[in-house]
């Protein structure tokens, strides 16, 4: 049964889809099998994974899917053997105002995954920079989140309106819901302010797992721009290893 992970944080700009889309090859790379779902009308994730070819599938998305215009197995994109994906699309944003004046809203997205469950080990969710419905839908199909975050005074800070989100799925829609920890993300060590925020956080929230920092390159935007994970991209650099560590580290506290 696959594990599912939100990819998760309502501050733009903190590299959720860096996360996402690198943490899914990573974990491939041990061996397990990932199905990649954009659930951000931004769809990021999609055009770094299949280009130009998103303009093709308006009608085989992850907002037709949440409406029931389509199955899962309709949407569904292999990327190569061990990693498939459910697009997002330009159109997704349209579908908000339909999904939130629909029956049982919330679990829409839980509903569409759940027959494909036992075929993945790990299912990631990359999200938008929002806490509107499609965030909450994200939230209540997962066992675990993910926080990627920039360590700057609003980020950290910020942290509390995600725990306080993550309170309300747990007691409304998803009491299972366990944050797996928090990922310094774009970390550098040029200035002191980094390792302050990194100090601050861990003072903040004593009770969160702080998992493996991923460093700040700019292999990764090299990457991305020609449609790779930073595994293919520059498999030995510093954030390829990182990446690793991170699965890992993942593995370990899902599977024990």
């Amino acid at each position: 049964m696959g594990v599912v992970i939100s990819i998760a944080n309502q501050k733009g700009g903190v590299g959720k889809t860096t996360i996402a889309l690198n943490l899914g090859y990573s974990l491939s790379k041990f061996g397990k099998k990932v199905l990649l779902v954009d659930i951000d009308p931004q769809f990021n994730l999609t055009f770094a994974l299949i280009g130009m070819d998103v303009i093709n599938y308006e009608n085989k998305n992850v907002g037709t899917l949440m409406t029931k215009e389509s199955t899962v197995e309709d949407v569904l994109i292999e990327i190569n053997e061990n990693i498939h994906l459910i697009p997002s699309h330009l159109t997704l944003s349209a579908k908000e105002i339909e999904i939130l004046n629909t029956y049982n809203r919330e679990r829409r997205l839980e509903k569409a995954l759940k027959p494909v469950y036992p075929e993945y080990d790990y299912i990631i969710i990359d999200n938008p920079p929002s806490m509107g419905i499609f965030l909450v839908n994200s939230l209540t199909a997962s066992d675990y989140v993910l926080i990627p975050l920039e360590l700057s005074y609003f980020g950290v800070i910020g942290m509390q309106l995600m725990f306080n989100l993550m309170k309300m799925i747990k007691d409304e829609t998803n009491e299972g819901l366990r944050l797996l920890g928090i990922v310094p993300n774009k970390f550098t060590r040029q200035t002191k302010i980094p390792e302050k925020r990194l100090k601050e956080l861990k003072e903040l929230y004593p009770e969160a797992p702080i998992l493996t920092t991923i460093p700040k390159t700019v292999t990764i935007e090299k990457a991305q721009a020609e449609g790779k994970s930073i595994l293919e991209y520059d498999p030995n650099g510093k954030a390829s290893r990182a990446f690793e560590k991170l699965a890992r580290e993942v593995i370990s506290l899902v599977e024990g």
